[in-house]
């Protein structure tokens, strides 16, 4: 009851701050910086505080996730994009206490970790949600994956049940021979494509056989990790990010502090719609949109993978309002033949993330379809899988930019090479954070946490960035990615931005490759538009004028069919290095 009069002053709170940032909207675009202000730490460190922290409840992050549908108990919760499956919210809280039951039935105990390794179905969710109902830790996994990356991560995490699909069974089960303890629970969602291995548990069993089962109870405390997502972090191999219930659950409330104005409450006339094309293994997926658009009553449309044609019947056929989307999904809006007006005519928001986009890449999608910016609200937001998702968030005036940071989210600029804090706007260093939603550390890996990790819990996050006058951030690029030309520092991510704006071209990478006299040059990987054929000196002298003598494409230029990327979207420089480097 506390808990719900707790939400209920919460809810209160921000129609109230929606009135009055609406009252005040004149004063605001005149004074951004007003939101930030830089103070100094007690050992002289420069720190960016929001002014606008917010409170989130000392809860669990299941309760939390479902601690507010008694107001939309019958809206639909999750839904298939492909089979129609769907379940309510009640229904789906019940689900996933079920699960929870069934789970520990079955054996395991309270702490244990549960693999979950399947694609964006209804059914995902609710492994995910049932396994922390049954006091249990998560650990997502790329469906992709091969047998050697799914069993590295089992290993690691010394998982102790797996929760796959059916499509991708066989391969797990190969993954799980040497991994796995004997007789451990292989639970299989039917996704109707492959078969239900024999010997394994069926998905919809847990609920079926949860009902009948007696409640669970368990010591867990929002310091405990609930999820064991896994990142590469600044450098090196995948590493286990612990976070906790705490991290997640005041990152959600963080989240929608800032970005609340962009949604509209879920009401008995109204509910936000949402696809998940993102996928559920990742951070973003998982907490920026599913876990925090559940815990306010949002209808959200599964997608196991992306389909143009598929993915957008759905946008048009179940009327999407919120799209979060990465860079190559707003390009693919912007460039393909196959999207028209009537698929975004519901949406008022996107919600772009996990890479940096230029103001060119959001102008081609408004200016394709004369849509006006008041009607579709363009924003963006920054973070990391050790940050619980985000960090910053971006309202839609500076979209090369990362924006602010978030509410309780502090923020460092500290320099490379002197180690010193940054206080001038303009000036690059590495971005430090700090906050509630800041990981507990690595799985196992204590050198990597306090590479990471400062001892008052400062995290490095690896990317270069710089503030201007109005305390609005920009990512430049990653600290192992800058390409170093004669001692000048050149950022890919914005020879990227500008290759981009050739008509010719529709997608661009750059890389550093080795040079005798200056160090590195950049080298640069282009796709062209259909129909389009541009020389290596079109692209070249398209370069010339608008950057640095030193900026200059010296490596050379290379046409590909695609660029590598990761399934957010961030080009794997990594592998165009290995491949292409020469």
């Amino acid at each position: 009851m506390a808990t719900h009069a707790f939400r209920g002053i919460q809810k209160l709170n921000r129609v109230l701050d929606a009135s009055i940032k609406t009252l005040n909207f004149i004063l605001r675009r005149t004074s951004t910086s007003a939101r930030t202000r830089l103070v100094t730490g007690s050992s002289g460190e420069k720190i960016f505080v929001p002014l606008n922290d917010v409170s989130y409840p000392e809860i669990l992050l299941h309760e939390f996730v479902w601690d507010n549908i008694e107001n939309y108990p019958d809206h639909i919760a999750l839904e298939c994009g492909i089979n129609g499956k769907k379940y309510t919210y009640a229904q789906a809280k019940d689900a996933t206490n079920y699960i929870g039951r069934s789970l520990r039935n079955m054996g395991l105990k309270e702490g244990d970790v549960i693999a979950l390794v399947a694609p964006n179905f209804p059914d995902t969710v609710l492994g995910f949600l049932g396994g922390l109902s049954g006091g249990l830790v998560i650990t997502p996994i790329n469906p992709h994956y091969t047998v050697d990356e799914m069993s590295k991560q089992l290993l690691r995490v010394k998982a102790q049940a797996v929760i796959t699909s059916s499509s991708i069974a066989s391969t797990m089960l190969v993954a799980t021979r040497a991994c796995l303890p004997p007789k451990a629970p292989f639970i299989v969602i039917d996704d109707k494509i492959g078969s239900i291995p024999e010997g394994s548990i069926p998905f919809d069993d847990l609920i079926t056989r949860g009902k009948s089962l007696p409640l669970v109870s368990t010591n867990a405390t929002c310091n405990d990790t609930a999820v064991i997502p896994f990142s590469s972090g600044t450098t090196g191999l995948p590493k286990g990010v612990m976070l906790t219930h705490r991290n997640l659950v005041s990152n959600i409330e963080m989240t929608q502090s800032c970005f609340g104005d962009a949604y509209r409450p879920t009401t008995s006339t109204h509910q936000e719609v949402t696809p998940l094309i993102l996928p559920f293994f990742h951070i973003y997926g998982m907490s920026a949109v599913v876990l925090s658009r559940l815990s306010f009553g949002t209808k959200i449309i599964t997608l196991p993978k992306f389909v143009p044609e598929t993915f957008l019947d759905v946008l048009q056929k179940n009327k999407a309002t919120v799209l979060f989307g990465v860079p190559p999904i707003v390009l693919f809006l912007s460039a393909s033949p196959l999207v028209k007006i009537q698929h975004l005519e519901s949406l008022h928001t996107i919600i772009s993330g996990a890479a940096p986009l230029a103001k060119s890449d959001v102008d081609k999608l408004f200016n394709k379809f004369n849509i006006d910016s008041s009607m579709l609200k363009f924003r963006q937001g920054y973070g990391l899988t050790e940050s619980s998702a985000v960090a910053f968030v971006e309202d839609g005036y500076k979209f090369a930019s990362i924006g602010k940071n978030m509410s309780n989210c502090l923020a460092r600029l500290v320099n490379i090479e002197t180690k010193q804090d940054i206080a001038t706007p303009g000036e690059t260093g590495e971005l430090w954070i700090k906050g509630p939603h800041i990981m507990k550390g690595y799985l196992n890996d204590e050198a990597s946490t306090k590479a990471t990790l400062t001892e008052d819990k400062w995290l490095k996050t690896g990317d270069i960035a710089y503030f201007d006058e109005d305390y609005d951030f920009f990512i430049t690029d990653r600290m192992k990615e800058l390409i170093k030309v004669k001692g000048f520092q050149v950022p890919p991510a914005e020879l990227e931005a500008l290759l981009r704006t050739h008509p010719d071209v529709n997608d661009a990478a750059v890389i550093g490759i080795p040079h005798a006299k200056y160090g590195e040059v950049p080298k640069a990987f282009i796709v062209v538009n259909e129909g389009k054929k541009p020389t290596e000196d079109d692209i070249k002298n398209f370069v010339k004028g608008k950057v640095s003598d030193y900026k200059q494409l010296e490596g050379g230029v290379m046409f590909l069919n695609e660029i590598p990327k990761n399934t957010t979207g961030k080009i794997l420089r990594s592998k165009l290095k290995s491949e292409y480097q020469s």
